[in-house]
């Protein structure tokens, strides 16, 4: 239930040869996000599992959304408390930070309003706590705990990388089948760029 949420797209490389889909795709979300016009605000994330590690030592296994500022701006939901995810959080020198979801929120931290900038261990990382999201949401696929996306393509060669999941809105004014010709577009350029990778890939609109 999101505001014009029928505007929603995914955006994903498609393995002719499987048959199946290829979410290793870090180099098209760079070159979708630079690029695309038909799509806005395109964004990624990637499921991460990692250990919630209190003070005392125990422990609580949980599945965290690694995911660009602009997931947030997609989904056009403001935080209950605080802020969520910017820009500036994803550069690699950029303190650790997380959003929490009004379950965690009321669970761990029971509904504390003074929970922003309390400290929470995933993992052998400590993040401070920057902002809470409204009861309900659990935006992309159920989650409750977010993190900055902070993967760069030039660490990886193209058609490595880490499996994301990349979606945006479609612009203002664009049919489906608009942003898919641009996307085919952008598809073959990235075949021009990287024929030894992406030579069995096509990307589409869904």
């Amino acid at each position: 239930p999101l505001e014009a949420g029928h505007r929603l797209v995914g955006l994903e490389t498609w393995d002719i040869e499987l048959n199946n889909e290829n979410r290793r795709s870090i180099h098209d979300f760079e070159l979708w996000r630079a690029e695309m016009d038909t799509v806005v605000q395109v964004s990624a994330f990637r499921e991460a599992p990692r250990n919630l590690i209190d003070a005392d030592g125990s422990v609580q296994a949980v599945m965290v959304a690694e995911m660009t500022a602009s997931g947030f701006e997609v989904a056009r939901v403001p935080p209950l408390l605080g802020r969520y995810l910017v820009a500036d959080d994803e550069r690699p020198d950029a303190p650790p930070v997380m959003v929490i979801g009004h379950d965690a929120w009321q669970a761990r931290f029971g509904a504390d309003p003074d929970v922003l900038g309390r400290q929470q261990r995933l993992g052998g990382t400590v993040y401070t706590i920057v902002g809470v999201m409204p009861e309900g949401y659990a935006f992309p696929l159920n989650h409750s705990w977010w993190i900055p996306f902070k993967w760069d393509a030039v660490d990886w060669e193209p058609g490595r990388g880490p499996w994301i999941h990349v979606f945006g809105r479609l612009a203002d004014g664009v049919t489906p089948e608009q942003a898919q010709a641009e996307l085919t577009a952008l598809g073959e350029r990235a075949l021009a760029a990287w024929p030894d990778s992406h030579d069995k890939r096509r990307p589409r609109v869904h």
